[in-house]
This record gives structure tokens, C-alpha cells and sequence, in this order.
């Protein structure tokens, strides 16, 4: 006869059982289908990292760098945006320390000549950079300017900004007598045990290089030698990454004053979503759960990284395609339990969009070649009764009309807006990204 705690063990073990064929099943669901959709979206090459439990489970590199040669499993990555974390987490290593102050005026170690003599300069604190809060636009150059300056005042609302972290940057350059590339290594990576994670040089293993690919799969000619920036242009790979969001959220559990803070809301961007220090918070999840997450878009680029500390559970995609981000949300829909609530979450908009139909002469009134000031190229072409854009470092997507001159993007908080036959106007996240004018 069997007694009470066998029958319990058998119980136990028939679950894990269970829970392991399930996580199986996801493997091998992975392993067929993102073949399947990098083929779809002209994608060739994706990354992706597996956390369970605060380890890494499972890495896995598809696809080619380029046309004929194939990814190995230590591909190095051009990861754009996903390069502002690793800056965050060395600043908050450095506060940390005692040796950086989260509230100090970085005023004290740098000044833009730009805004030398202007009154809000001394509001820029590292907390304001961290949570994108400087009024700085994402770049100086960005709706053909050619100076920083602010568009509001400090610490009064959420603006991305990759100025903010060059500022930062060059503060704590200032401060410390060594450049941003030595103070990572000496206080982050190094003791991490990261060996893989750097900036371009000379010595960089370019036979592992994802090169970059546009939304139809043709190579970019664009050079692998990017400069030292604190916002853009790491170079990493999925195994590395994968541990620094382990790092990260084994900080996040440990509860210290700092830590503390980079997973507190400092700003909220839109329903359910908010910037901490460094990092995006998704909030709203079942039994109080938080999710963590940051990505990379740029020429060619587009990676995710998207963890949830109290489970120390995740996954980091990486891709070289400007279509990437459609292969990314498939994956981490089957690869989380809450995959697709943490995507309707992080992608929704503050408002909702309702198809309309327009005639033909309407649309075909915006289609063209639109020129950005750093000369790269949107084209957008009638769909239908939509439009369909694409160019240099563009998703090739469909946008449905909610106006006579108002677009978006199904499933995205994007949209576009024709002020004129002259020109669009692209939103993302509720704010203004660009104006660009018809060629």
C-alpha cells in the first residue's frame, strides 16, 4: 500500500514533470518557428537568451551574420539603445561605492558650452539623466538643429534622450581622469566576469560581427567603427547580456538604498509603464509583479531585453534586421507565461485608434520620398487604404488611417501625421520623434 508521502513525492514528481515537458515544448516550439519568421520579416540573424531562476537556460544564435556566413552561438551584436542600462549600472555601481552622487549637479564636472548660461543647467542631475528626464531631445540634431538646449525644464516630465547619457558620460569623465570604456571595464564588467562586452576597436573579432539589414534583408554598408557613447553603439552578445540582467536583478532583490531606486518609478511615460533609473518598469502584472526592460533600435538593429525580478526570469533577443522587432515580440509571446500581457502593456497607447477609410487621391497625396537631416530616407507608398513605410533604419510596416491625415501602426504605440504635402510628423510613445520633409 502506499503511504501519504509517497503518493505525495509521485505527485510532485509527475508536476515538474509536466513543467519541464512544457518548457521543452517552448524550446523546441522556438527552435522551428523563428526560422520560420526571420524568413518572413527578412531577418538574418536573431539571438536569443533564456533566463529561469537566475541562471541562464538556454542561448541560441539563428540565421547568418551576412549571406553566407552563418551565426555562431558567441555572435557579437551592435546593441544601439540597450547601451544606456550598462551606463546606468555602472553609475549606480559608482554611487554605490561612495563615489558618485545620484542628486549632484553635474554642472560640478561638465558644462555644455550650449547651455552655459542657462538657468535650468543647474537641475541636470544624474537621477534626471537616468530617467529621461533632462528636456534634452534625443539628439541635438534631431528636427534639423544643430545645438543642446532644453525643451522643458528638468525633472518635470519624461523626454528619451540619448544627449542626456553623453552628458553624463562626459561628467563622469571629468570627475574620474578616465574614459567612459576603462571606468565600464574596472567597475562593472570586469568584476562581473564579462569579457565579451566592449566598444569598437581595432581588435574587434569581425568574423562574429552581425552585420546590419534593412526591412528587406539587403545589407547596410554601414561601418562597424562606432565611437565611445554612453547611449548607442555597444557591442555585446546574448550570453553577456543575459548576465548583466542577472546582475541587475539580483541588485533589484537585495533592496539597497540605490537599487531601491532604480526600481522605483521616477517618471511615468504612459499607463502601466514608468522609467526607473536606467531601466523601463511595466507594472500592472498579476500578484504584484514588475517587469524590467530595455531595447535597441537603430540602422539595421533592433533588441529587447525584458526580465521580471521577483520570478528572476527573462529573455534578451538580438537582431540585425530593421524588422527585428516583429520576430522579437513573437518570441517573448511564447517564450513568457506573461509574454503578451507584458507586450499589450508596453505597446499600447495612452489613447485608443479606430480605422476609418480614406479615398485613393487622399492617400496618394503622401506618398513620396521624405528626407531626415541626417539624409536618411522614408518612403512611403499606398497600401490599399493604408500607407506602407520604409527606408533607412525603418520597420517595413503597414500604418491604417484614424484621420484624413493622422496614420498608426496596429499593435504599437506609433503613429504619423501629414501636417502638410510637405512633410510627416512620427510619434512614438505619445511624443513627437521627428518632422521630416518631403525630397
Amino acid at each position: 500500500m502506499k503511504t501519504k508521502l509517497t503518493f505525495i513525492i509521485i505527485t510532485l514528481m509527475g508536476s515538474m514533470n509536466i513543467a519541464f515537458a512544457q518548457k521543452d515544448t517552448i524550446k523546441t516550439d522556438l527552435l522551428k518557428d523563428i526560422p520560420i519568421w526571420m524568413a518572413e520579416y527578412h531577418v538574418p540573424c536573431v539571438g536569443v537568451g533564456l533566463i529561469e531562476n537566475g541562471k541562464i537556460k538556454w542561448v541560441k544564435n539563428f540565421g547568418c551574420l551576412q549571406a553566407g556566413h552563418p551565426a555562431p552561438n558567441n555572435t557579437l551584436f551592435n546593441i544601439a539603445s540597450q547601451t544606456k542600462p550598462i551606463t546606468a549600472m555602472l553609475t549606480l555601481k559608482l554611487v554605490q561605492l561612495g563615489k558618485w552622487d545620484l542628486d549632484e549637479p553635474l554642472a560640478h564636472y561638465w558644462i555644455d558650452p550650449d547651455i552655459a548660461n542657462d538657468p535650468y543647467l543647474g537641475k541636470l542631475t544624474t537621477r534626471i539623466v537616468l530617467s529621461h528626464q533632462t528636456g534634452f531631445s534625443n539628439w541635438r540634431t534631431d528636427n534639423g538643429g544643430t545645438k543642446l538646449h532644453f525643451n522643458f525644464e528638468p525633472g518635470t516630465k519624461f523626454g528619451y534622450s540619448g544627449e542626456g547619457y553623453e552628458y553624463l558620460r562626459r561628467a563622469l569623465e571629468a570627475k574620474f581622469h578616465q574614459p567612459l570604456n576603462v571606468l565600464l571595464n574596472a567597475y562593472l564588467l570586469k568584476p562581473l566576469g564579462i569579457k565579451d562586452t566592449h566598444y569598437w576597436s581595432a581588435h574587434l573579432d569581425t568574423n562574429r560581427f552581425a552585420m546590419w539589414h534593412d526591412g528587406q534583408g539587403h545589407r547596410y554598408q554601414t561601418s562597424i567603427q562606432t565611437p565611445v557613447n554612453a547611449a548607442d553603439d555597444l557591442i555585446t552578445t546574448i550570453a553577456d547580456y543575459c548576465s548583466l540582467c542577472m546582475y541587475t536583478m539580483q541588485m533589484a532583490d537585495e533592496g539597497s538604498p540605490v537599487y531601491a531606486e532604480m526600481v522605483r518609478p521616477q517618471v511615468k511615460t504612459k499607463p502601466d509603464n514608468y522609467y526607473g533609473l536606467g531601466w523601463g518598469l511595466v507594472t500592472g502584472l498579476p500578484d504584484g509583479n514588475y517587469a524590467l526592460e530595455h531595447g535597441g533600435s537603430d540602422i539595421g538593429v533592433r533588441t529587447m531585453a525584458l526580465f521580471l525580478p521577483k520570478s528572476k526570469s527573462g529573455i534578451v533577443i538580438m537582431t540585425n534586421g530593421d524588422n527585428g522587432m516583429f520576430v522579437s515580440d513573437r518570441i517573448i509571446k511564447r517564450a513568457l507565461p506573461d509574454g503578451a500581457r507584458l507586450l499589450e502593456t508596453m505597446n499600447k497607447g495612452a489613447t485608443a485608434h479606430q480605422r476609418i477609410t480614406l479615398n485613393d487621391q487622399t492617400i496618394d497625396g503622401y506618398t513620396g520620398i521624405y528626407a531626415q537631416s541626417n539624409g536618411k530616407i522614408m518612403k512611403v507608398e499606398r497600401n490599399g487604404n493604408s500607407i506602407k513605410v520604409s527606408g533607412d533604419g525603418l520597420p517595413t510596416a503597414v500604418l491604417f488611417p484614424e484621420s484624413t491625415n493622422k496614420f498608426f501602426l496596429e499593435g504599437y504605440d506609433v503613429q504619423l501625421e501629414f501636417p502638410d504635402n510637405h512633410s510627416l510628423i512620427v510619434f512614438e510613445g505619445g511624443r513627437q520623434i521627428m518632422t521630416i520633409n518631403r525630397k
